[in-house]
């Protein structure tokens, strides 16, 4: 770590030698420095406005969040901390490590009050591609079985219990682990039950 008398690089430069950079993927280690970055103590509101900006931008604005989202979401602050969310867990859903997709990301919002139980997995393809820069239009709605939307109890009612229902319960521990990534700005402690 440097001490205070040393100059760092300004994240100006940064960003401007990142989005030099041909590709994506040359892109990324500069996306992930600056993260790192705002992990360890960095400003996290400029952490992202620069990750957008080598990422090529997005559509929702912190200041200017969507009405399908609930009000205490739409505070600058919060949803700071929720873009970078979800862009995260996009990340977990292209790696394929956990088994998630953006339907049971969708249940776990509606559950959880931070989208309103109204929006459409249309909708919520549009609001979740507007979050992440580069997203593709139908990457969204066409990841993931949306008939989980269907059940009438939330999330956390759902069994545990595998020998009573495998799909529920499987579905269940998703969840709660999709849950635990939204910690931070969720109003209640999500318990790691699985």
């Amino acid at each position: 770590m440097a001490n205070e008398n040393e100059k760092g690089i300004p994240l100006s430069y940064i960003v401007e030698y990142a989005k030099a950079q041909p590709t994506q993927a040359k892109r990324q280690a500069f996306v992930n420095l600056i993260r790192f970055w705002a992990d360890n103590g960095g400003d996290l509101a400029e952490a992202i406005k620069a990750i957008l900006e080598i990422q090529g931008g997005q559509v929702i604005s912190a200041n200017s969040m969507p009405k399908e989202f609930m009000p205490y979401y739409r505070s600058e602050t919060i949803a700071v901390k929720l873009i970078d969310i979800i862009q995260k867990i996009d990340e977990k859903i292209a790696s394929k490590e956990d088994n998630w997709d953006w339907a049971h990301v969708m249940r776990v919002m509606i559950d959880e009050g931070i989208i309103l139980t109204n929006t459409t997995p249309n909708k919520f393809d549009q609001l979740i591609c507007a979050m992440v820069p580069g997203k593709g239009r139908d990457n969204v709605r066409k990841n993931g079985d949306y008939s989980i939307l269907d059940h009438k109890d939330p999330w956390p009612l759902w069994t545990k219990e595998s020998h009573l229902n495998p799909q529920e319960a499987q579905d269940r521990t998703i969840c709660n682990m999709i849950a635990q990534e939204f910690q931070p700005v969720l109003r209640r402690k999500i318990i790691m039950d699985y």
